[in-house]
């Protein structure tokens, strides 16, 4: 009897405890702006409602780099990307896919946000994101 009582009572606790964990698959993430690069070093290359294609020719510091759309703190589309460079003045492309039930309004600004880091792996610790580069541009469709 004292048994069950206490593996009852061991299993509320467990359950009590991972609802409470800080750990979330779609963390809630303040996404703190980072250095703005110079005209020029990220363009649009191509977009449409739900994918966006940019050109980057800033000097990354990490041969791969995680990449986010934002609409304000809200990830539109992220992934890690490789950062290597065909050549100096080429730079390299990141396309981005929107999840699936999303699309990029006319005329709105967004966010082009490149960490080190997956935002999932900086949420047990904290919950503000550093923008390594932070790029503001407002969607046409091209």
């Amino acid at each position: 009897m004292k048994t069950s009582k206490l593996a009852i009572l061991a299993g509320l606790a467990l359950g009590l405890a991972s609802a409470c964990s800080p750990y979330r698959a779609r963390p809630q993430m303040n996404y703190y702006h980072g250095e703005t690069p110079p005209a020029g070093h990220i363009q649009v290359v191509r977009a449409s409602e739900t994918e966006i294609e940019f050109q980057i020719t800033v000097v990354m510091p990490a041969d791969h780099m995680y990449h986010l759309l934002l609409d304000g703190n809200e990830p539109l589309a992220e992934g890690w990307f490789p950062t290597s460079r065909m050549a100096a003045s080429q730079g390299y492309r990141v396309t981005l896919k929107l999840r699936q039930g999303l699309h990029l309004e006319t005329g709105k600004s967004y966010r082009l946000c490149i960490g080190v880091q997956n935002p999932e792996d900086v949420q047990m610790t904290t919950s503000n994101y550093r923008c390594l580069v932070d790029y503001s541009f407002v969607f046409q469709a091209k």
